[in-house]
């Protein structure tokens, strides 16, 4: 049966089924989350924006939200510890660990916090930016989970605040959490001058059906300078679809970058408002997919001021039966003169039946700007693979040290050194050719 019927989703009747005792402001939210539901349902291939998204049961199973956290699987502990020196947060099936946190003493002017303690003891505080960003009116998913959140994040970094080392914030699915959705909420704001890293992981364990629907707002203030990481390494049978949504103040700075290598479906949407003067954008992820899987990019960058720019670029390789997304626009408002946008996107395909969609797209209203934008897919290139084996390296060697180099490129932006190693490890992990080719990679 499927999950959403003509008139009324089970989707719904599982928002009335729930009993909270939060203020107004945010119950007015929520309804207006699951009513954007009720009007858009699932994707569908008629919905442009999601018209090649492999659903597959996806759509057909009632995920129940995660009400209990599980236990954290032993093999995603290497996980939770990507980066050892960090203040760390831990969330199993949407609800914070307390015993896996590690938050040493914060600097002056930082407050580390789980979204439910503070919509318990300071909600007022929510009030300006919770669940005000992010755009529901295209993504139904981003729409439950405004509906169903339980539990989160909110970082705020005052003015002039510089963030002693990376915020890590880790979003795993436990084994007893199987055919249930998680809905992990983020807030993130950065006061004027602030500096800061923020590392956002998930993870799930194999042979495991379930889906992770995360979304992340981002309020970057006056000449603040935000790095957001984003590793996605959920298990080979779940789902992760989710949203970071940005907005940028006078001369703010926002790097996000995006790794992905798990999930049977993977999908994440980027929103990125320059909504002042001098605000500039920089966009880089790199999607490895396996056979079987499906991943898919979708990034929003509006230029809403003058002398603002942004840069893109994604690298998608994909081995087997694999299929990729990538679909980027580039928004110029009128009157945001003098922007500066730059778009790329590359795809190395390893098998003949690997499928690669790419779309980059601008929509320009002003006409004084500079903007590029373009695509290659493609496979190995075949004067490289016979310079390589003329002078002795074997095929599968050749075929895996290209490949990393196509690759590795989206890692060097990576400004936390423990992440970019570790991002590094799991490229080689799958490159084909011999391990004294992996080691040398």
């Amino acid at each position: 049966m499927s999950a959403v019927a003509e008139a009324n989703s089970v989707y719904l009747d599982e928002f009335r089924e729930l009993s909270r005792t939060e203020p107004g402001w945010l119950a007015e939210r929520r309804e207006a989350g699951i009513r954007a539901f009720e009007q858009q349902g699932f994707p569908h291939r008629r919905m442009e924006a999601w018209r090649n998204l492999k659903t597959g049961g996806l759509t057909q199973h009632h995920y129940r939200h995660s009400i209990a956290a599980g236990t954290v699987p032993m093999a995603l502990t290497p996980t939770a510890a990507v980066v050892p020196t960090a203040h760390r947060l831990v969330f199993v099936d949407g609800l914070i660990s307390q015993s896996h946190a590690m938050i040493d003493t914060l600097p002056e002017g930082v407050s580390l916090r789980s979204l439910a303690q503070v919509l318990e003891h300071e909600p007022d505080v929510l009030e300006q930016d919770l669940a005000l960003h992010a755009e529901l009116d295209q993504h139904p998913f981003a729409s439950l989970n405004t509906a169903f959140w339980t539990d989160g994040v909110v970082l705020d970094v005052d003015a002039d605040t510089q963030l002693d080392k990376p915020v890590v914030l880790v979003f795993l699915t436990s084994e007893a959490a199987e055919h249930q959705a998680s809905y992990p909420r983020v807030l993130i704001r950065a006061g004027a001058g602030a500096e800061l890293d923020v590392i956002q992981v998930h993870a799930g364990p194999a042979g495991l059906s379930y889906l992770a629907c995360p979304v992340t707002e981002i309020v970057a203030g006056a000449n603040s300078s935000v790095r957001f990481h984003q590793l996605q390494e959920e298990g080979d049978a779940g789902a992760h679809i989710g949203l970071v949504h940005a907005q940028l103040d006078r001369d703010a700075r926002l790097a996000l970058h995006g790794f992905s290598v798990g999930g049977k479906i993977a999908r994440t949407d980027f929103y990125v408002n320059l909504a002042a003067e001098g605000a500039q954008a920089t966009l880089n992820g790199l999607y490895l997919v396996g056979d079987g899987q499906y991943s898919d990019y979708h990034t929003w960058v509006r230029h809403q001021a003058p002398h603002c720019n942004s840069h893109q670029t994604f690298k998608g390789v994909l081995e087997g039966r694999a299929e990729s997304v990538f679909d980027g626009l580039i928004q110029v408002s009128k009157g945001a003169q003098k922007t500066d946008s730059q778009q790329q996107n590359r795809n190395l395909l390893l098998s003949p039946r690997a499928l690669a969609h790419s779309n980059p797209r601008l929509e320009i209203y002003a006409d004084d700007v500079k903007c590029a934008h373009g695509s290659t897919v493609g496979e190995l290139d075949e004067d490289a693979l016979f310079y390589l084996r003329s002078r002795g390296v074997g095929e599968q060697d050749a075929r895996g040290l290209l490949t990393f180099a196509f690759a590795n490129e989206m890692l060097e932006p990576v400004t936390v050194e423990a992440l970019r190693d570790y991002e590094r490890q799991r490229l080689s992990g799958l490159l084909p050719g011999d391990a004294s080719v992996k080691e040398l990679s």
